[in-house]
């Protein structure tokens, strides 16, 4: 069993040093490897709500357009998508 961790671990750190670029080109592969991992614009649909900076700016708003009002409590920062 030891011999097959051995070999995974290894296996996993050959093909993990063979994607890794070289110092020269690190600044572009973690560009790119960033903008590779943004949230899709079907992702982000929560950037199209009406989002209101407070309770009673909600409510007005509410009254106003006679639409409803969700109220979202959260503990994290939700615009990264990761609350």
């Amino acid at each position: 069993m030891r011999l097959f961790q051995f070999l995974a671990v290894g296996s996993l750190a050959i093909l993990f040093a063979a994607s890794m670029p070289d110092d020269k080109n690190l600044a572009e592969w973690v560009e790119k490897r960033v903008r590779g991992l943004q949230p899709s614009r079907a992702e982000r649909a929560i950037d199209q709500i009406g989002w209101a900076s407070g309770i009673l700016e909600a409510e007005r708003l509410g009254r106003n357009l006679n639409r409803p009002v969700f109220l979202l409590t959260y503990d994290g920062r939700i615009e990264t998508g990761r609350c």
